[in-house]
């Protein structure tokens, strides 16, 4: 009977203590481009993560930066992000 429980307590604790495992693996690429008065950035952002809770997920993020460049120098643009879980 002790050993019984002995072996339930093991059993739980390892349990538990593998709730919260999680391990994650990503891959990021970039692209540049530019000419005549612009500029173009591209980011891609990949993620997988495999958690003992939720399985394997999957999130993948872009991100595009264009800037225009004026005669003097100056530049105006922005940045937009987009991210897709899967």
């Amino acid at each position: 009977m002790f050993k019984a429980l002995r072996n339930l307590a093991s059993a739980a604790i390892l349990t538990l203590g593998l709730t919260g495992c999680v391990g994650a693996a990503g891959v990021s690429t970039w692209e540049y481009q530019s000419g005549q008065g612009y500029e173009t950035q591209r980011v891609y952002d990949g993620r997988i993560q495999a958690d003992t809770s939720q399985g394997f997920t999957r999130e993948a993020c872009t991100t595009v930066s264009s800037r225009q460049i004026g005669p003097s120098g100056g530049g105006a643009g922005g940045d937009v992000t987009a991210c897709a879980p899967n």
